[in-house]
Parts: structure tokens; sequence; C-alpha cells
């Protein structure tokens, strides 16, 4: 990792060739703001993803046994909640803040708390436990996702009419389903080629 003191110490050349190289590794990655071809590698890596999910979990409900005796059990929960603390925490601070990564923060956290109220229903024993597992998800955590889950909404929806606005020629307000991405080229049919005229145009002309 190079300091702030290091890139100073680089020379013009030494600077545009770190440039490219960079501007080399990154044209690899798979992107929804690059060509289509990038974009194209990004919708089939996850469109792979999902369809390869599918066999995996009907495998696990045909060989997952009924009970299981599990390892780490402290450590998984400890850092489960460490990870929930952290996302709140950044959510709050960026919106206190008033910065835009407080969206993705709030949709990750509402995401975490709703994992959280699933798991802890799910791997409850016992009447008591699991009927403070259902009370704690309905009071607590799964109304907290859904106030995050809409103030990211909001959010996205302000920042979305915001562009819309500052963009000349832009469709009027639709659904954030409908909206297309900002920055990313849309899609647009090939042009269909003209046909050739074949045939002469008008009669000849007489001179006198």
């Amino acid at each position: 990792m190079f300091s702030d003191d290091d890139l100073q110490a680089l020379s013009k050349d030494e600077i545009d060739d770190l440039r490219q190289r960079l501007a080399q590794v990154a044209g690899d990655l798979p992107s929804l703001t690059a060509g289509n071809e990038r974009r194209r590698r990004f919708v089939a890596i996850m469109t792979i993803s999902t369809l390869g999910l599918i066999p995996w979990v009907i495998a696990l409900a045909v060989t997952l046994p009924k009970h299981y005796i599990a390892g780490h059990w402290t450590l998984t929960w400890v850092g489960f909640d460490l990870g929930l603390l952290t996302s709140l925490g950044l959510t709050a601070y960026l919106a206190w803040r008033r910065r835009q990564a407080v969206i993705g923060l709030a949709f990750i956290s509402a995401a975490i708390l709703t994992c959280d109220a699933w798991f802890d229903i799910t791997t409850s024993s016992g009447t008591i436990d699991v009927t403070v597992a259902i009370i704690s998800a309905a009071l607590l955590e799964l109304p907290l996702a859904a106030m995050l889950l809409t103030v990211g909404h909001q959010l996205v929806r302000a920042a979305t009419d915001q562009a819309r606005k500052s963009a000349p020629g832009s469709p009027p307000p639709t659904g954030l389903f409908t909206t297309p991405l900002f920055g990313v080229p849309e899609r647009r049919p090939a042009p269909t080629p003209r046909k050739a005229h074949t045939q002469a145009a008008g009669g000849a002309r007489i001179s006198d």
C-alpha cells in the first residue's frame, strides 16, 4: 500500500505507468458502469450464483440432520452481534454526517436485523425461548429493519429524483424498479439498415 509520501515521491512517468496498470486491473473486473461486456459479465456471475444456490439449498434440506450440536456457538453469536453493532453504529454516524453511504448501510443493517430475528426464532429451543424470540422479533428487530428499509428507499428515491432533475431531457418520475441506472448506458436496439434503392429515380430528363 502506497502512503501519501510514496505517491508524492513518484515522478510523472511513474505516476502515468501506475495509472495505466490500475486501469488494466480495473478493466478485468465486472462492473455496471463500464461497457456492455463487463456489465454482461457481472449479470452472468450473479445469475450463475443464483442458479447454483438452488441445488445447494435442496441438498441441505434433504441431508441436514434435524438436531445438531453446533461448535463455536458463543463465537458465532457474539461475532454476528458485533457485526450488527458495527453496521448500526455506522448507519447512525453516516446519518448524522449526512453522507450518501448511509443508504447502503441502512439496507445492510435491515438485512442483518432480519437475519437476527430469523435465526433467533429458528434456533430457539423450548416454549419460553421461542416465545421470547418471537416477541423480540415482532417488537424490536423487524420494526427497526422496516424503518431502515423505508429510510433507505426514501433516500434512494430522493437521490434519483435529484439526479433526474439535473439531467437534461430526463423522463418523468417512475418507480425505482423501472428507473434506469444513472451513469449506466441503456441498451439500445441496433439500428436496422435502410433498404437500398434499386429503382432509378423518376423518368429520364430530356434536354432540349
